[in-house]
């Protein structure tokens, strides 16, 4: 045995750093790669295939790579040289492949055969599922609006072609496409006449951020607001109910009283006026609004009122009006936070006022209108029916509507979407989508077995993201980019892309041609589909190799690793700015289009009694709603969900941290642990979503035991089997969340629940879930004026 000493060590070093110099591939590590190449990990000179990858795991699609080694996907990483992405991807991204090879997945179509909702199913062929959802639809077509889908993609595709091919006008939505939510979208539209903002966060000095949580759920601009802090000294303020990531990364954090961000920006915005620090030259050239006449508007909302609705002092909300408008340039976030309550408009409204008044609009470092291709549809393409554009309808009254009949439904396509669990009054949801008579032939194209998926009558299981040749474009950068996903695999069993599923019940619906259907149907599988998209979109009519090759288009440069920025010509690649002064905004006027300001305090907040809190829900780093719940690394790293109350408001109560406590709400109750924080509002109570699952596979029921009976044991996963740990698996809030509609959007205001909290009773079982159906009916009535 060799003796090793100090002398004898550093021979050894001085031997290898000699091999090192001359043979260089052998000591590098791909950790210190920038990406685009990835080897076996023990035969590093075994490279993997590489094939391009857009994450559709949220709406931002951001670009990389899919690395596969025998048939298998064995890594995901983000593409350096993408204008948007630079190379990173967030956890959801990094562990999507695992979908693939999910031993959960169902990789057959499945017909039931007991009742439903019992769990009992029975694999059947292609040929035969397909003959029998074209025969449920050739039935229906005499009522074509009978036949319902709920749509959940975070883009137009192949669900609304589908209908309008029907000549149906029945599509309702759990999610709108792109970014951002419903209230956000509509004052964009009417003020800007875009339905995106992208924040200059790199370039700007000053931010305030209302209730936008980018550090966990926007990855492009968390990078930005990175580099903005370390390389420009950025100062970020944030108002929010809740100690998210980005508000404990803020320079300063003030927990605020839910919904009442839009009254401090609106005061901020009376400061601004009436000290004369606003861009009065271009409000009167760029808004629709006289300077003065907005400033006289503005004088009602004073320091003092926002003070007193929010509980921040008005001392500060004066100091930082002032600081935000004499520091240039400066942006202003906002979200969730904001348009998740009632008159969630006005709100939004009110902070981009911020923008508009300090001249901070398309500017750099400011609020900057989007940049990004519009994907066009394959041609030719069916109308909406009347020809007229498709209305975008949620879906949260669909399920009471139903029950009230109001709407005759024949046969309801469930497609990325899971209401059962993810909607306000998920269990009122259950409970229709169970009855045969109400809605009598439902289909679902889940690749996995959902809480929906468990109450279809035939499963049509699609594929996971990166099996799926896709196309996107996303204004995620200051100039457009397209991605595009080239499997590098097969799909796993006889799982099929639902492009070609619902090309081939078209075919059968219209055998003979003489419908007018199949002709919308003319490419040969989803690789055509993807081409012909290409095709039809102007910009990228020419660049499909280049997409197919390279992923992304245009390439604009190489990343510089010091300074993350992409290069060209040796030079930072820059964006062109002020683009409104060629052609004005996409308004009708032409103007950035001001309405009265407006803000209201909710009545049902004002009226809360003793042991009342605002219930509000959040999302995490580590999962995207209901598509991440069983992909093992993520649920490893987030499986629970305890209840955010405020220290002293649970001394009040006599709770203690990591006790059972009932949370209380209109129609019902659940039973979770507390967990005690400073990092909430004394009035406020948080949980978050993505958890507390009743399906979907055995990680994210945290329960290896629980496999479903199409799993077979060839496809089983160790980790699975033995590694999981937990056995917690959270508590799902949304059954006791009641149907609460945004009067001016129409969207569900989740952050506007008030419930009650006490200490657990005697018999009360952590994960118990208590509702009363006939409560939420009777909430719904209420909400239209009935008795």
């Amino acid at each position: 045995m060799v003796k090793i000493n100090r002398r004898n060590f550093m021979k050894l070093s001085g031997t290898v750093a000699t091999a090192a110099a001359a043979y260089p591939t052998l000591v590098k590590g791909m950790e210190l790669e920038l990406g685009g190449q990835d080897f076996h990990q023990i035969r590093t000179f075994h490279p993997r295939e590489r094939s391009a990858f857009l994450c559709t795991m949220c709406p931002y699609f951001d670009g990389g790579f899919a690395y596969a080694e025998n048939g298998e996907i064995k890594k995901t990483e983000g593409n350096p040289d993408h204008i948007a992405t630079r190379g990173k991807f967030c956890t959801k991204g990094l562990s999507s492949f695992f979908a693939a090879s999910d031993p959960d997945r169902i990789l057959k179509p499945l017909k039931r055969v007991g009742k439903r909702g019992e769990g009992k199913w029975q694999q059947i062929g292609w040929n035969e599922a397909i003959a029998e959802v074209a025969a449920k639809i050739g039935g229906a077509l005499d009522e074509p609006n009978s036949i319902y889908l709920n749509e959940g993609s975070f883009k137009e595709g192949v669900g609304v072609r589908f209908m309008d091919t029907l000549g149906s006008s029945s599509v309702i939505r759990s999610r709108i496409p792109g970014i951002g939510c419903t209230p956000k979208q509509i004052t964009l539209e009417k003020m800007l006449g875009v339905n995106f903002v992208f924040p200059d966060l790199e370039k700007a000095k000053f931010v305030l951020n209302f209730g936008n949580n980018i550090l966990e759920t926007a990855f492009p601009l968390a990078q930005r607001l990175t580099d903005g802090i370390v390389n420009n000294r950025l100062k970020l303020v944030t108002f929010d109910t809740r100690m998210s990531n980005t508000a404990g990364r803020s320079d300063e954090w003030f927990s605020i009283f839910p919904g009442s961000d839009g009254i401090i920006a609106l005061a901020m915005a009376n400061e601004i006026m009436q000290r004369g620090l606003a861009d009065v030259a271009f409000i009167d050239k760029w808004t629709n609004y006289d300077s003065a006449k907005l400033a006289a508007e503005l004088k009602q909302f004073t320091p003092k009122m926002a003070s007193k609705a929010s509980g921040v002092p008005a001392k500060v909300i004066r100091q930082l009006a002032v600081e935000f408008a004499k520091t240039k340039p400066a942006a202003v976030l906002s979200l969730n936070g904001v348009s998740w309550h009632r008159n969630g408009i006005d709100g939004e409204m009110a902070c981009l006022l911020l923008a508009v008044i300090t001249g901070n609009i398309d500017n750099e470092g400011g609020v900057c209108l989007p940049r990004k291709f519009d994907i066009a549809e394959p041609q030719p393409a069916p109308s909406p029916l009347g020809g007229k554009p498709r209305k975008m309808t949620y879906n949260y009254t669909f399920p009471f509507e139903v029950k009230e009949g109001a709407h005759r439904v024949q046969i309801l396509f469930n497609h990325m979407s899971n209401p059962a669990y993810s909607s306000p009054a998920s269990s009122f949801w259950r409970e229709v989508m169970g009855d045969e008579k109400l809605i009598p032939y439902l289909v679902d194209f889940s690749p996995f077995m959902s809480e929906s998926a468990e109450l279809a009558d035939i499963i049509l299981p699609d594929l996971v993201a990166v099996e799926r040749y896709d196309l996107a474009s996303s204004p995620t950068a200051l100039l457009p980019w397209a991605g595009m996903t080239v499997p590098p695999v097969k799909p796993r069993g006889s799982a099929r892309d639902v492009r070609e599923t619902v090309k081939k019940i078209i075919e059968k619906v219209d055998a003979d041609g003489s419908r007018g259907m199949k002709q919308y149907w003319a490419f040969s599988n989803a690789r055509d589909w993807v081409k012909k998209e290409v095709e039809a979109t102007a910009p990228l009519k020419k660049r499909y190799k280049k997409l197919r090759s390279k992923g992304v288009w245009p390439s604009y440069g190489k990343i510089d690793p010091a300074t993350r920025q992409i290069i060209r010509k040796g030079e930072p690649v820059t964006a062109e700015y002020k683009t409104y002064q060629k052609s004005g905004f996409a308004t009708p006027s032409g103007k950035i289009e001001i309405t009265a300001p407006a803000w209201s305090a909710n009545p049902r907040h004002a009226a809360m009694g003793k042991n009342e809190f605002v219930l509000t829900t959040f999302k995490v780093a580590y999962h995207t709603l209901s598509m991440t719940s069983n992909l093992k690394y993520l649920a490893e790293l987030w499986h629970s969900n305890p209840l955010w109350i405020n220290w002293q408001a649970a001394k009040e109560m006599g709770i203690k941290d990591g006790e059972n406590v009932r949370v209380t709400s209109d129609v019902g109750y659940m039973v979770t642990q507390a967990w005690l924080t400073n990092g909430i509002h004394p009035h406020a109570v948080g949980i978050s979503t993505s958890v507390g699952r009743s399906a979907y596979g055995r990680v994210a029921l945290a329960d290896p035991d629980e496999r479903a009976p199409f799993v077979r044991r060839e496809h089983e996963d160790p980790d699975i089997e033995d590694n999981i740990w937990w056995r917690d698996g959270g508590v799902n809030p949304n059954d006791i969340i009641p149907i609460t509609l945004d009067p001016q959007s129409g969207v569900q205001a989740w952050n506007d629940t008030v419930v009650k909290i006490t200490p657990a009773k005697f018999g009360d079982r952590y994960g118990d879930i208590k509702v009363s159906n006939a409560k939420h009916l009777a909430i719904y009535r209420k909400l239209l004026g009935q008795s």
